[in-house]
């Protein structure tokens, strides 16, 4: 049986709980309503009224957004089931939302770290690939948030490439048997992750240990992107992740 705790000692618990977007934050109430309180769902006023007592900001959309999360969509599904009485969390939900907020120590820290690396990012299309790596990671979708990290990492990679070394990466490319010019920042979709890393190494713009640290997230990336039967674990996308942190946004963000 589940230890009650108060609801002030239980959203205490959740790094960066009050910088959650709203959905969330009633997602992870509706949680504590029911492993704590004693029943089995959880009501529009009720949750309204816990906010209230949290001093929280209201949830103007909190019953339409119960409402919809009760739908399935294709290729989703939704976060509730509707009941008699009021909404209870869809079981598997239910079971992501305790991975990524009250399970693993390294996961509630990095979800915490995500959400702030997000909002230092100013550059809106890498902030929206760090977005969808959020949600992919509080949902549990380890895989797809490994090659998402690698997204926002290389983005972050090349645009201080174009912005900082593009003379240096032009003149090393120039070598090439069919040499090739960046002009934009669009002209990387050109060429491979892989030649970029290379080349700006060749450059003399990488050192051997930034060298390697990219090339280990990109192997890593194409390991998991494709089809095999090679299964990921939640320490895995997380040391993935932590590394993007830690190494790839101080250096190139």
């Amino acid at each position: 049986m589940t230890t009650p705790i108060s609801a002030d000692e239980f959203i205490a618990s959740i790094p960066g709980f009050d910088s959650l977007d709203a959905g969330v934050q009633t997602d992870l109430l509706t949680l504590y309503v029911v492993k704590h309180s004693g029943t089995s769902y959880a009501t529009a006023a009720g949750l309204a009224s816990l906010r209230q007592a949290l001093h929280l900001a209201e949830h103007k959309r909190l019953a339409p957004y119960l409402s919809e999360q009760t739908r399935r969509s294709k290729g989703s599904e939704g976060r509730y089931v509707k009941t008699t009485k009021g909404y209870a969390l869809e079981r598997g939900y239910s079971k992501k939302l305790e991975a990524s907020y009250l399970g693993r120590p390294t996961a509630r820290n990095l979800a915490s770290s995500l959400r702030g690396t997000l909002a230092a990012i100013s550059d809106p299309v890498v902030k929206a690939y760090l977005e969808e790596a959020i949600a992919c990671f509080e949902f549990g979708q380890l895989r797809s948030a490994l090659i998402m990290s690698w997204c926002v990492a290389y983005g972050l990679f090349r645009a201080w490439l174009f912005r900082n070394h593009l003379a240096a990466l032009n003149a090393e490319m120039a070598k090439w048997k069919t040499p090739f010019t960046v002009k934009t920042l669009d002209d990387f979709q050109e060429l491979t992750e892989g030649s970029v890393i290379d080349t700006a190494r060749k450059a003399g713009i990488l050192t051997k240990e930034q060298t390697k640290t990219l090339k280990q997230l990109l192997d890593q990336r194409n390991s998991y992107a494709h089809p095999t039967l090679k299964a990921i674990t939640p320490s895995v996308s997380e040391a993935f992740i932590d590394i993007t942190l830690r190494e790839i946004v101080p250096s190139y963000g």
